[in-house]
């Protein structure tokens, strides 16, 4: 009948304003958590089916949550790199074991404040793990396939240790002036870092040839063994140039040109004229020959002799005579000049900008630290352009001197990029890739369940988990160094909470009604 019906839906309006305060209580009691969204009470009708209608048989209520999962909660940044937080669509991958196995599942959450434990793995205040792809050094994943939950592993920012990086590369730029006069020279030193991160520094020096043609040669860092310039075609830059003699070479003296040491030979060798060192330079230099056998120093005795490099294909036109070249360096008991190429290393427009360059790298081995043999590549700008070397009016000056070796440094933190890059940061200055966060995103996220500690699972309404790359697809960016705050909204639901007790306060008169009609119809029985 419709008074018990009455009653029976009142009992039902109970338990649904009952369980809707428990969701009110639920997000007030988690204002402050980090990453929570909140749960809104939703009703729903229980409708009895009529078979009249001028009979009404109640059916009541039922109580369903609605939880916000979607619902984009307010950035509040932090002093912390290791806080993170989504603006936009997607939840962090997380796992409650460090060393996740087949029985640890992995599950998802907005609650990014991570810190690292005593072993270095991101863990938030719930105990989850932050999970990501391990990386190269060029910051790529590498894991075969990133679609599969099991390629992800916990993140950790211990044991990275920083390490030397040698030169391989150096920008110069410098102006050479203009009204120079031929055969004037400026010099300037860069410095570069070995393999085992000691500085050094290179000489280098700038000889005006002739107009718009400069030349250059580089002198060893100090202790080491050679300093090889090379053309583009990976041959010593010096293929021609002179060589003065201001002493007598006697059987078995050496020299090093374009990194490769001869000696000399009185009477032989096994290509060239034998000759016979005596007093006259231009008819005693006799065969020099390399200890691989590789190259010749032969004369015809004219003032001409000839150096031919048979392992690097080029040739050293040398005139012994010449005396305007400027003494250099000793080498055994005589003394060379710095050899002037017959290429010039630059070459310039009459509008002062660069445009030919003749020298591309530098090899230096022996270095005094015992580090690897370095190939450093020489960058001096782009043709037709002031971004590098130019020849104007004024002073011989350097603008900058660019280089990419470091020392040996120490791991000082980490920075995490918009796109979900952790990059291990050195104090010396040096940054290394080492995870890529991944971003789950869900068809239906609000279809997820809720797990303690403000972790959700996939079901069956929320649809699989996609991983994806930060800011692609439908996921959000990462922002580092920021919380995303609880949804809830006090004001809200003190309003609900009124709106809640009043249906309540309302059901259970329905009740008492119904309980008082009833005893109503006792009463007419006696």
């Amino acid at each position: 009948m419709s008074l018990y019906g009455a009653m029976f839906s009142g009992v039902s309006a109970l338990n649904a304003e009952s369980q809707a305060l428990g969701t009110i209580a639920d997000n007030i009691a988690n204002v402050n958590t980090i990453g929570y969204k909140d749960t809104a009470a939703q009703f729903s009708t229980l409708v009895t089916q009529q078979s009249t209608t001028n009979s009404y048989s109640p059916g009541g209520v039922i109580f369903n949550r609605q939880a916000n999962i979607d619902e984009q909660g307010l950035l509040q940044g932090t002093g912390s790199a290791t806080d993170i937080a989504i603006s936009g669509a997607g939840m962090f991958v997380v796992n409650g074991n460090s060393t996740p196995g087949p029985n640890d599942p992995f599950l998802f959450t907005r609650a990014g404040s991570f810190v690292p434990d005593e072993n270095g793995n991101l863990k938030n205040t719930a105990g989850y793990y932050l999970q990501g792809w391990r990386t190269d050094t060029d910051g790529i994943p590498t894991a075969t396939n990133l679609s599969a939950l099991t390629s992800l592993e916990t993140v950790n920012v211990s044991g990275v240790s920083g390490s030397a990086v040698a030169t391989n590369n150096f920008e110069l730029g410098l102006n050479l002036p203009a009204a120079a006069a031929i055969g004037s020279t400026y010099q300037s030193n860069v410095q570069v870092f070995d393999s085992l991160g000691v500085a050094h520094d290179i000489g280098l020096s700038w000889t005006k040839t002739d107009l718009n043609e400069w030349d250059i040669s580089a002198a060893p860092p100090a202790g080491a063994t050679t300093l090889t310039l090379r053309d583009a075609s990976g041959n010593p830059y010096l293929s021609s140039g002179q060589l003065q003699f201001t002493g007598q070479p006697a059987d078995g003296d050496t020299i090093v040109i374009g990194g490769i040491t001869y000696e000399f030979e009185s009477g032989g060798g096994t290509t060239g004229t034998p000759v016979t060192i005596g007093t006259d330079l231009a008819t005693t230099i006799g065969n020099l020959v390399t200890a691989a056998a590789d190259g010749r120093i032969t004369s015809n005795g004219s003032d001409t002799v000839t150096i031919t490099q048979s392992a690097a294909g080029a040739a050293l036109t040398i005139d012994p005579t010449n005396t305007s070249v400027v003494t250099q360096s000793n080498i055994g008991a005589f003394t060379v000049s710095a050899l002037s190429a017959a290429t010039p290393a630059v070459t310039f427009f009459g509008n002062g900008t660069p445009d030919t360059f003749n020298v591309t790298s530098v090899d230096i081995s022996g270095w005094p630290s015992g580090a690897l043999d370095s190939t450093i590549s020489i960058d001096l700008g782009t043709s037709g352009l002031t971004d590098g070397i130019s020849q104007f009016a004024g002073d011989y000056n350097v603008t900058f001197v660019n280089q990419n070796g470091v020392q040996a440094g120490t791991f000082s933190g980490v920075s995490i990029s918009e796109e979900g890059l952790v990059v291990a940061l050195f104090d010396n200055g040096e940054t290394l890739p080492i995870y890529q966060l991944p971003v789950a995103t869900f068809p239906n996220p609000n279809g997820m369940i809720a797990r303690t500690g403000n972790v959700y699972v996939g079901s069956d309404s929320s649809g699989p988990p996609v991983l994806r790359f930060a800011k692609s697809g439908s996921a959000g960016s990462i922002a580092s160094g920021a919380l995303e705050n609880s949804t809830v909204d006090i004001g809200t639901e003190f309003t609900n909470m009124i709106i809640a007790q009043r249906a309540y306060t309302a059901s259970s008169k329905v009740i008492t009604t119904a309980d008082e009609m009833l005893d109503d119809l006792v009463r007419i029985k006696r």
